[in-house]
């Protein structure tokens, strides 16, 4: 996958839109996502929010609009999977695994005497699947069985970033914020011999990152 990303863009850099940038992003990512309230049988849950950061990186290429100077069109993907467990596996049993993670975006360069000053909005999608862990208890529990769940994780992106001037052979330097709100997710599950109960959440995506870019 990262092959054909850098290989598109290759090729674009031949052809009639000669300006792009192809590059790798690392960086830190911190999800926070809200549980709602629901009820499971004669048990009421409450409303529950939690976070968690975790470094990452990424791949992206962008290629520039020639009829309007400084803007661009950029794909980004994450060329890894997470798993996410719950904090209670030992009862529980049960994860999700986000997979394939892109963002198509446009972005507008302000230039400047040393670089210049971006700003970025787009689209960012996953894919959800549900795994089930080992428990660790030495004493039996039920496991929950997943019935049903949302099967993408998207919502829209913007960002805000600085690029330095070229240093040699068309490199660039970046260093960009992001900010992702994700549609609702939900999933419908049965344990503990309760009934089918739904459960929905919402999240949000902040990053912090640098890049090192090539320039055509």
């Amino acid at each position: 996958m990262i092959g054909i990303i850098f290989g598109t863009a290759l090729l674009f850099s031949t052809s009639v839109y000669s300006d792009g940038v192809v590059g790798l992003k690392v960086g830190v990512g911190d999800l926070e996502a809200t549980k709602q309230a629901y009820t499971a049988g004669s048990n009421a849950y409450a409303a529950e929010t939690r976070s968690k950061d975790h470094e990452y990186a990424a791949v992206f290429a962008e290629l520039n609009i020639p009829t309007v100077d400084g803007l661009s069109l950029g794909f980004e993907i994450i060329p890894f999977t997470a798993t996410i467990t719950l904090d209670n596996e030992k009862e529980a049993h049960t994860g999700a695994e986000i997979s394939d993670y892109r963002t198509l975006y446009g972005q507008y360069m302000f230039s400047m005497a040393n670089g210049g000053v971006y700003v970025k909005a787009g689209y960012s999608m996953g894919d959800i699947g549900a795994v089930s862990q080992t428990g660790t208890s030495s004493v039996a529990t039920p496991i929950t069985t997943v019935n049903s769940q949302s099967d993408s994780l998207e919502g829209p992106m913007i960002g805000v970033g600085f690029q330095s001037s070229e240093f040699g052979d068309g490199f660039v330097a970046r260093a960009e914020a992001t900010y992702t709100e994700f549609d609702d997710v939900s999933v419908t599950t049965t344990s503990n011999g309760s009934a089918s109960v739904k459960k929905t959440a919402s999240a949000e995506l902040t990053t912090f990152s640098v890049s090192l870019a090539k320039t055509f």
